[in-house]
């Protein structure tokens, strides 16, 4: 009986435990399976040529964040094309729309968690300005300028 009991009450516990952390990861950012991709550049990708330091239209559309924030903080490309997240600030971080914390401006845009090493991608089809932040740390902001 003693053993039973027992073995009941940590069953209980390693379950309670288990809602609490995949109900805090649903609570962080909203993400949907159709936005949130984790993605492993081509050879092809990774030949082509990289965003320019003013962050205007080019052909392999990257952002990085690190630790200071996200670069380009603005990224200007053609509507139809995809723009890639890589995460270099040593942690986790969420990318999710403006305005924090409601993440409202554009759904889409609420990609999810990622790693540190990480990258996330989503394809921006219609023309607008679309702002966003890493809501681990709302101060680090980016804007998608589509054109």
């Amino acid at each position: 009986m003693n053993k039973t009991l027992i073995a009941v009450v940590v069953v209980v516990i390693v379950a309670a435990a288990g809602y609490f952390i995949l109900s805090a990861n649903k609570s962080a950012a909203p993400a949907t399976s159709q936005t949130q991709t984790q993605i492993t550049p081509s050879s092809s990708e990774a030949t082509q040529p990289t965003s320019s330091p003013s962050g205007t239209i080019a052909e392999e559309n990257s952002v990085t964040l690190t630790s200071s924030g996200f670069s380009p903080a603005t990224l200007t490309v053609k509507a139809g094309a995809k723009v890639t997240w890589t995460n270099k600030s040593g942690g986790a971080a969420i990318i999710a729309s403006n305005p924090h914390p409601t993440h409202t401006d554009y759904p889409p845009l609420n990609l999810g968690t990622f790693q540190d090493g990480g990258t996330l991608s989503l394809t921006f089809n219609k023309a607008g300005t679309y702002g966003y932040h890493n809501h681990l740390d709302p101060s680090q902001t980016g804007t998608i300028v589509v054109k």
